[in-house]
């Protein structure tokens, strides 16, 4: 009771708004995104591509290499990824407020997103645990959160979220980079903690955007190095090379 009345005065006179329109949040907005905007987010359907995650047009239905990811040809050391949409809209509104904007609560219907599509396509029954990509210390010092690990946390998939990858160093944004310097800019950049927390078992491991996939394949084959059995991937929203910020 306390907590309601707390949260009631504090409505009353700093009311609570819509991360991405900035509009005051109506009583039946139950989070932290407003319905209307919710409702014009541009999620995957039927049509996608396994290997990377990416939406495709309508009627292509489920492929395994699409244009977004054919021209990497080593793959992302995952069996599957699935993304809730395109780094477009609404879509990369929200993963830019979760990013840069504070907003820790867009994180939730990021995850509400996910968590369907990885049950209906089998994922959920085979992983072990949840990984996010982590951040590095003085990043995450910067941000207050890690962004992955508020989605990965908000999953409802009854499996441990484990931090078992350390982030060794500092990265240029990937945003400012092309795809051969992507790649060079996160080699060796990750380390697995306690590899016997993770050997032999299936890991989902999770971001909020990808792009070239460069910094989600070096996450993920260092978990299978550490000896995790195989990885499969959920992002938030799928990017193309020019469309992440």
């Amino acid at each position: 009771m306390l907590k309601a009345l707390a949260e009631g005065v504090i409505d009353l006179f700093l009311p609570r708004h819509c991360a991405v329109s900035g509009r005051p949040l109506l009583d039946d907005d139950a989070g932290p995104v407003a319905a209307e905007v919710l409702r014009r987010a541009e999620l995957v359907g039927a049509d996608y591509c396994t290997r990377c995650g990416a939406p495709q047009g309508a009627g292509v239905g489920v492929i395994g290499e699409c244009l977004s990811c054919r021209e990497v040809r080593d793959g992302f050391g995952t069996r599957e990824i699935v993304a809730a949409g395109r780094y477009a809209g609404v879509l990369e509104d929200m993963c830019l407020a979760l990013k840069f904007g504070g907003a820790r609560e867009v994180a939730r219907p990021l995850s509400a997103w996910l968590t369907p599509l990885l049950i209906e396509r089998g994922i959920a029954d085979k992983i072990d645990a949840v990984v996010p990509v982590p951040l590095s210390a003085l990043r995450t010092l910067q941000r207050g959160y890690n962004q992955a690990e508020l989605i990965a946390g908000g999953l409802g998939l009854g499996k441990p979220v484990l931090n078992a990858l350390r982030r060794m160093r500092p990265t240029d944004r990937q945003a400012m980079l092309s795809l051969a310097q992507r790649r060079r800019n996160v080699e060796g950049v990750f380390k697995a903690r306690k590899p016997a927390v993770i050997e032999g078992k299936t890991l989902l491991l999770v971001d909020d955007v990808m792009t070239s996939g460069a910094t989600f394949a070096e996450a993920a084959r260092t978990l299978k190095r550490a000896g995790a059995k195989a990885v499969y991937g959920a992002i938030a929203a799928r990017a193309a090379l020019g469309e992440d910020s």
